[in-house]
Parts: structure tokens; sequence; C-alpha cells
């Protein structure tokens, strides 16, 4: 026995195992697009692409092995790109069903060209491969994903998967990590075909169908579909029980469907997630959220105290505003300004266009006409680019709060961090859970905190771009009186440092003790601006909210 033969020692069972460590590898590939929320299967297709490329490459041009395995990975690739190119408009269920339809396309195509031969396929190919050379791919492929998750660019994938929105608002751009994701799938998904092909010696359209897909499917739930490994322990069970158990090997894709309903049923995480809730659960207790907390905490400014310097400067301004969504305008001409080192608190009746002013800020809408500058740069280029204006230092939180649950407090502010040469990222995060009050909770998920300290986790992370705007959406809704006065206080300590505060809210009381200014909107147009007290008090204002009397 060769030593590069050495998984013969398996017997008759040899080339199953071999044709599941390569299967591990295409499984690798669709980890890569669905562990960052991508709903799309093109893998089936992408390996044909790559598993025809590297036998042409080798029958027909005569190429060396290397070359023809990188150039079915390379050219499979390609195609990923051109095709996350196409497709960068859709998501979900569309998404999933066009990628499902381009393999469809590349088994037509592959059936119908002479150069692929046809119904045929292709033999004659050189079985170069071995079972070092499979083993050395697998597990370098493994340990490139492993280094990249634990990488910005991994964390950037994390915020995807939870929610793309939150993710190009803390600078990610969205549809460039997309594209990337989409090539190196195809990378992956053309190598195993390349490798496959020079195991088998031949190719032919068969081999890329659609059981191979729910195959593929099966091997990466049953294992975790957010583990690197977790294609490799899939493809163990999936490739491993037809062998075990051979009188299952003539209803495998019925018995791959449905190991996938049990999973998704009753082990969502897989069996990788599965363990890993197994872990003794060791979490700090949090520190008492009032009495000698509150007590500690510093005197805020509150308006009219303000210590910066730089006050009054004019950081953001926009001017007559117009956004509608079918025949609703819901912002209506509207202008403002918001200066540095003061609270601009914004107001109005349900409806009044007020989350709809945020997110044409931050840039969630394109609005349909109107100007604004950003630190005096033009937004007319911005608008509609989350991840564009926040890296131009704008931040903000939502009204529902938006973090990754599953991930520690210390990863979701990291994840807000702008990178820059000679910043010590650990201690940045480890400066903004302490100012914060959070330290006690660096390594503990997000998601099994309290809401006002998820909230409190949330005004972190957007402070750790170091932004010089901030938008603040209803950042006490469901809080009792003690949680609010907290957030505002925080507020304001923000607001000491020089940032300008942009406020929704709907605690009128707050809003007239805390902001500088304040402005009113009514069917998205501004009714109102100016100091709280006369704004408030203003009888177009008091119509707008109850029709008579006065605000408290």
């Amino acid at each position: 026995m060769a030593m590069t033969e050495f998984l013969s020692i398996f017997g008759a069972y040899d080339f199953a195992i071999r044709d599941g460590i390569v299967l591990s590898l295409v499984a690798l590939s669709v980890y890569v697009v669905l562990g960052a929320g991508i709903f799309a299967l093109p893998q089936v297709g992408l390996m044909a692409v790559g598993a025809y490329v590297s036998a042409v490459l080798s029958v027909d041009v005569g190429t060396p092995f290397v070359i023809s395995l990188v150039g079915g990975a390379l050219a499979s690739g390609v195609v990923a790109l051109l095709l996350a190119a196409l497709l960068h408009r859709l998501n979900g269920i569309y998404l999933a069903i066009a990628s499902i339809a381009f393999a469809e396309v590349v088994r037509v195509a592959v059936l119908n060209l002479p150069l692929t031969g046809g119904a045929q396929g292709k033999v004659g190919i050189p079985r170069s491969t071995n079972d070092l050379m499979i083993c050395i791919v697998v597990i370098v492929a493994v340990g490139c994903l492993i280094a990249l998750k634990r990488s910005r660019f991994g964390l950037a994938i994390g915020a995807m998967r939870e929610d793309s929105l939150m993710a190009s608002h803390q600078g990610i751009d969205v549809v460039r990590y997309r594209t990337m994701l989409f090539g190196l799938s195809g990378i992956l998904a053309g190598g195993a075909g390349s490798l496959h092909v020079h195991m088998t010696g031949f190719v032919e359209p068969g081999q890329f169908s659609f059981e191979l897909l729910t195959q593929l499917l099966a091997i990466v739930v049953i294992g975790g579909a957010v583990f690197v490994t977790g294609s490799l322990v899939g493809a163990l069970i999936i490739i491993g029980l037809p062998v075990a158990l051979t009188g299952l090997a003539s209803y495998e894709v019925l018995v791959n469907g449905v190991l996938i309903v049990l999973i998704v049923a009753f082990a969502p995480g897989g069996i990788l997630g599965s363990l890993r809730s197994l872990r003794p659960d060791r979490r700090p207790v949090a520190p008492d959220a009032g009495g000698d907390a509150a007590a500690d905490r510093v005197s805020s400014p509150r308006r009219g105290d303000r210590t910066d310097g730089a006050r009054g400067t004019a950081v953001l301004a926009v001017r007559d505003l117009v956004m509608s969504f079918g025949g609703l305008r819901a912002l209506d001409g509207v202008s403002l300004e918001a200066r540095s080192g003061e609270i601009l608190g914004i107001i109005g009746p349900n409806g009044s266009g007020k989350t709809t002013m945020l997110n044409v800020l931050s840039g969630v809408y394109r609005p349909d006409s109107g100007t604004g500058t950003l630190l005096e740069r033009d937004l007319s280029h911005q608008w509609g680019r989350s991840h564009v204006i926040a890296q131009s230092g704008l931040a903000r939180t939502f009204q529902n709060i938006r973090l990754m649950d599953e991930d520690t407090v210390s990863t979701n502010v990291r994840l807000g961090i702008a990178r820059r040469p000679g910043l010590d990222v650990h201690t940045r995060v480890r400066t903004l859970l302490t100012e914060h009050r959070l330290d006690w909770a660096a390594d503990i998920p997000v998601g099994s905190l309290p809401y006002g300290v998820r909230r409190r986790v949330e005004i972190a992370r957007a402070l750790a771009g170091e932004p010089r705007v901030l938008l603040l959406d209803e950042p006490t809704a469901g809080m009792n009186p003690a949680e609010r006065q907290d957030v505002f206080d925080t507020i304001s300590d923000i607001r000491s440092g020089g940032v300008a505060v942009i406020v929704v809210e709907h605690d009128v009381a707050m809003m007239r003790s805390f902001c500088d200014r304040l402005v009113v909107l009514d069917f998205g147009r501004k009714i109102a601006e100016g100091d709280p007290d006369a704004v408030l008090d203003s009888k177009e204002v008091i119509r707008a909210y109850i029709g008579s009397g006065s605000l408290a």
C-alpha cells in the first residue's frame, strides 16, 4: 500500500470515505454562505463547473494535475462572483430558488455541450488525486475558515447572519461581503469538483443532481450550520450511515430528509450546537442595577450645564427632505441641524415620521428630494448606503434592539470598533465596558441579559466607533422610570464629550428635562423647533398631541 493511499485500510469502504471527505469540502462551501445568513444554494452547480473545467484542462488541454485542480477552483470562483453580481438584489426564498435554478442551468448546459461530452460525460481523466492530497486540502480549508471566523471579517459575517441592517450600520458593506463569500464558496465547491473527477477518473451530469444538494444540506444542518467543523461531523454521519446500515443505501434521500427535519425541529444548532449547550453555565451575577450603582454615578450635566468647548458646531444638517411611500408622504420638506455637544430631541405623535427621519439620516432610505451634509461632506452620494454613512462618523441604535444575541457582550461591542493603525482593540473594548458598567457581563451572551442591560450594550457598541453624531431611536421604550433616568444620564455623558445626539423618544418629561432643543413632527411636517419649554407649551404642539391642555 502506497503511503498516499492510507485510507485503503478501510477495505471495501475506502472509496466511500474518500468521497465523504471530498463532499465535506463542498459542505464547507455551503457553510460559507449559510453561516452569513445568505440562503443561497448554488454549490452543486459550482461543483459541476469546477469538475468539468478541471476535466477539460486535464484531458483536452493536457495541463498538469495541479494546474487543472487550481483552474477548476478558480473558474468556479469567477462564476460564483458573476452569480453574486446577478443576484445581489435577491434575498430569502427568492435567492434560494434562483441559486438552485442556476445549478439546473449548469446541468442542462453540460448535457448539451460537445466539449463536456454531453450525457456520456468525460472519461480518461488521470486519477491523480490521492488520500494525502484530499486530506491536506480539507484540513487547509478548515484551518483557513477557522482563522477567517476569528478575524474582523468573521465578526462581520456573524453580524450579517444575525441582522444585515444592523451590520450595515456598523460600517459593513453587506453587498461586498456577500459577493466575496459567494466567490469563496465557489472556490471551495470548484476545488472539490476538481478533486473528485481526478479521484474517480470520469465525470457525467448525473453526479450533480438534486439528491446531492439534499445530501449537502443534511451534512451542514446535522453538524451545525454556524460551526466550521460542523461539515466534517455531518459528513461523517451522512456517509457513515449508509455504510453502517447497508439496507438504508437505497433510501438515502429519504433518510437525509428525515434527518434534516428532526435536527431543525429538535436541535436547530446541529450536533455541535447541542454539545455546546451541555457545557456548564458559569456566569457572574449582575450588580444591583439600582441603589448603590445609581448612587455611585457622578451627577450628569443637564440642559445648560454642558462642558464641551466645541459646542455649537453644526455636524449634521439636512434641508427640505421629502420621503414618500406610495401615496403617503412620511417626510414633507423637513429641515434640521444637529450641533456638537448638544442633545436634539425629535418628538411627535405616532406616525409623524420620526423613525423615517432617522432611517433617512442613517442611510436606510434614499429621500425623494432634499440635501444634506455630514461633517461638511455632501450626503447626496451616501443616501441609501448605511455602511458609508456609518464610516463617515454617524452611529445609531434601533427602536427594537439589534444585537448578536448568541455572542458575548465583548464581541458585540468589538463589532462597532472602527479599525485604525495603532489601536488596541481589546483595550478599547475593556474601556467601553467599564464606562458603561458592563465589565461584569463581558463574557455573557447578550441574549440572556435583561432588557435594560442589552440597551446599554447597544449604546456602547454605537459609541465604539467614536462617532461625531449618534442617533437614538426610542432608547427607553419598555423601561421603568429608574431605567429611563439611567439611560438619559448616559446620554448626557455622551453629549458632554462633544457628540451630537439626536433622540427620538415618547417620554416628553425626560425630553423636556434633558434636551437642548426639540423638533416636533406631525404628519411628516416640522411644526415646531427650539427651546424645549417654549416648544412644548406652544398651542400647535399641544393640539398635535392631545388637542387641548398642556404637556408635562
